[in-house]
């Protein structure tokens, strides 16, 4: 851009104060403040989202925790305090107060609401323009169809984006449902993601078994289920068939599938605990080999070409991937570094090539974060896309 930016980010860090979910939005905001733009970070509890405090896995409306987490964060990563949460559940807001988050958006260029989760409120100004981001694709146009309220919510806004790069393509079976979408993934800041040495001999990944039934839809005579579980039950046997210790860490899981899962030889840990600080989350991808994981139902049989967050910032560190098929080599590469399968012998070989030449991979992990997921370059080109 020719001129330095006013930016707020719309998203949910205080209301769930984990490093996974904070890293899905400080890619966000530290990929824009390296471009040179102005940004502020602004969360909105709504009316459904209690604050999570996972020091004792309460949800009170008492949100201290979370806010002396997202401080922490912002300083540890060279960010400024600009930030306002409102708290619907107490009419209060915390970091700024009312009157200066109704200048601040009355004067900024761009309100970039990440995931759908920010209300845009009829006593609050807009800003110069608006953005939506679906990172959750499939789920969200099939919703659409039967949901009136919740694809208005998208209508406000004057572009729409989604993590669903293949959505709106003539050959992709995802209905567009009239909205003109903007193909867009995760940014990674990849200063913050270096590539350090390992030994490590663990794949691994950490996720949620099963999320609410109210999350599966139909769509052509068909049930699709938002769920990790029914897919990783197809890779139980991987273990014994791969030079790899194979570590899982799904919340959620139950017990007796953990217990049949330690039987096949996957070690089970507490995904919580990977993840309770952005720090916290670093360290547990530099302590590991690579990421095996699987994607939901909803996305693997209904490809968009969506890639996980998650994996980007494995690939990032120099970690390779290997990740169920959901359509994302159709615009990223894979081979090297990265691979997509579509069975547990796919996955199994994928695994056994990573472990034949590991260097060579780990490589080609980073220069995928490098070319395609870079903040910089994934950013700039939405700002391109919407203004």
């Amino acid at each position: 851009m020719s001129r330095p930016l006013k930016i707020v980010v719309g998203g949910y860090i205080i209301g769930y104060p984990l490093g996974g979910m904070t890293w899905h939005h400080l890619n966000y905001l530290l990929g824009f403040h390296a471009l040179g733009h102005e940004v502020f970070f602004l969360e909105d509890s709504g009316e459904y989202s209690l604050p999570y405090n996972p020091s004792d896995w309460t949800c009170t409306p008492d949100s201290s925790y979370g806010r002396r987490y997202l401080e922490e964060t912002f300083r540890h990563y060279g960010l400024p305090l600009r930030y306002c949460y409102y708290s619907q559940f107490e009419d209060r807001h915390y970091g700024m107060s009312a009157q200066e988050l109704h200048d601040l958006l009355a004067s900024a260029d761009l309100l970039v609401c990440v995931s759908g989760v920010t209300p845009l409120r009829k006593d609050r100004p807009r800003p110069r323009r608006t953005l939506v981001i679906d990172t959750d694709p499939v789920f969200t146009q099939i919703r659409m169809t039967g949901d009136q309220a919740f694809l208005e919510y998208y209508r406000q806004f004057d572009a729409v984006a989604t993590f669903g790069r293949l959505i709106g393509q003539t050959d992709c079976p995802v209905p567009s449902v009239g909205l003109d979408w903007i193909p867009t993934n995760q940014p990674v800041a990849v200063e913050h993601w270096p590539v350090t040495p390992t030994d490590s001999r663990v794949f691994t990944t950490i996720g949620k078994w099963e999320h609410s039934a109210e999350r599966h839809v139909e769509y052509g005579g068909r049930k699709y289920r938002s769920s990790k579980g029914v897919e990783w039950m197809k890779v139980k046997s991987l273990p014994a068939r791969v030079p790899w210790r194979m570590t899982l860490g799904m919340a959620g899981m139950p017990r007796e599938v953990s217990a049949d899962f330690e039987a096949h030889g996957w070690q089970i840990i507490d995904p919580e605990q990977a993840s309770l600080s952005c720090q916290g989350m670093q360290q547990f991808i530099r302590d590991s080999a690579g990421e095996f994981t699987v994607a939901k139902e909803i996305y693997a049989q209904m490809p968009s070409g969506w890639f996980s967050d998650r994996s980007s910032i494995f690939l990032a560190s120099g970690r390779p991937v290997v990740t169920q098929d959901s359509g994302f080599d159709r615009w990223l590469p894979t081979g090297e570094g990265l691979f997509s399968y579509r069975s547990v012998d796919e996955a199994a070989d994928a695994l056994n090539r990573i472990a034949d030449d590991y260097p060579r991979h780990s490589r080609a992990a980073r220069k995928i974060a490098e070319e395609y997921l870079d903040a910089r370059k994934v950013l700039r080109d939405l700002l391109e896309a919407v203004l």
